[in-house]
């Protein structure tokens, strides 16, 4: 099944209703550019939010909002549909991987390592997601495509710079390996979302992700961190609004219909921007550093998802 129907979907200038959903590239390009404009931004929001909430509870606290809102839009778009049993697969697969796990990861990340870097690390699914596509599931990658993927694994590197972090901080390794494991749980995410059967559409099946995601950190939560240490201001309730219903929710479902048109190499590489948009963000409102490395990096990372983008329109055209 490569596609869905849907009925009275917003926004509707994005997504046609009504049909077997055959997604155009410009649309696609919108939403796209939605996705990363929200994820670049969530990085360095997320690390203001964490200053006033420990990473469990913030988490927690995420997914339920995320999940009420995205339930009051299928509700008010008539799309309210109780999961059935061939769906569950996909419902725990992505509420709990891509969703629930990772965010948790990430967050736990962000408590120890700046914002640009820890999106970064968190990035890097296409070490995962295209050795996994070519082998397994037999996309093409011509030589642009295997160019552009080292160009952008090279910048990669190059933007974290692991030579100059110190290792033998505790913290550090933390860390890092959680946002590392992070990139896997995401990177079978992406798989699972692009070669798996759908009976629902994205949009019907989101509320109950998110609250397959939210319920056992909630219970986990409250074993865990029964006392909730929290810092009710401003910055925090901003914070929580912008991730939970923007982030967690609206985008999250926008990135599902993404990686249903999108080939999963191209999808995993073509996140890597989210990461250089969100360094660029941190570095003016966090003031994190921004140097010739730096720059040299995200060309590096840009120009090889040049290389990808030219192999795909060379493919359309052929076909």
């Amino acid at each position: 099944m490569t596609g869905w129907t849907c009925s009275g979907i917003l926004p509707s200038f994005l997504i046609p209703c009504g049909q077997t959903m055959k997604i155009s590239n410009f649309r696609i390009s919108l939403l796209f550019i939605f996705i990363v404009l929200c994820w670049g931004l969530a990085w360095p929001v997320n690390k203001i939010g964490l200053q006033y909430m420990s990473p469990l509870w913030y988490t927690t606290a995420r997914l339920l909002i995320g999940a009420c809102a995205m339930l009051g839009i299928v509700i008010a778009t008539k799309n309210f549909s109780l999961p059935e049993r061939k769906d569950i697969p996909l419902i725990l697969i992505i509420g709990l991987l891509q969703i629930s796990i990772y965010i948790l990861l990430t967050n736990i990340g962000l408590a120890y390592l700046p914002a640009g870097r820890s999106s970064l690390i968190a990035y890097t699914t296409p070490l995962w997601v295209m050795p996994a596509a070519t082998l397994f599931f037999k996309e093409e990658a011509g030589l642009l495509k295997w160019l552009g993927f080292m160009l952008a694994i090279v910048g990669l590197i190059v933007l974290m710079n692991p030579w100059e972090l110190h290792w033998t901080d505790r913290n550090i390794l933390l860390g890092t390996g959680a946002l590392l494991l992070a990139s896997l749980c995401w990177a079978i995410s992406i798989i699972c979302v692009r070669y798996m059967h759908w009976n629902k559409s994205p949009l019907q099946l989101m509320p109950w992700q998110l609250l397959t995601g939210a319920i056992p950190l909630l219970i986990y939560a409250l074993m865990k961190e029964p006392d909730i240490q929290v810092t009710w201001n401003v910055p925090l309730f901003l914070s929580l609004i912008y991730t939970g219903i923007v982030v967690t929710g609206i985008s999250y479902w926008c990135a599902i219909i993404v990686n249903k048109a999108l080939p999963a190499i191209v999808l995993s590489l073509g996140f890597l921007i989210v990461p250089v948009f969100s360094f660029a963000v941190s570095a003016v409102y966090l003031k994190e550093a921004i140097n010739l490395t730096t720059m040299v990096a995200m060309a590096l990372i840009l120009i090889g998802l040049g290389f990808v983008v030219v192999e795909k329109s060379k493919a359309e055209v052929a076909a």
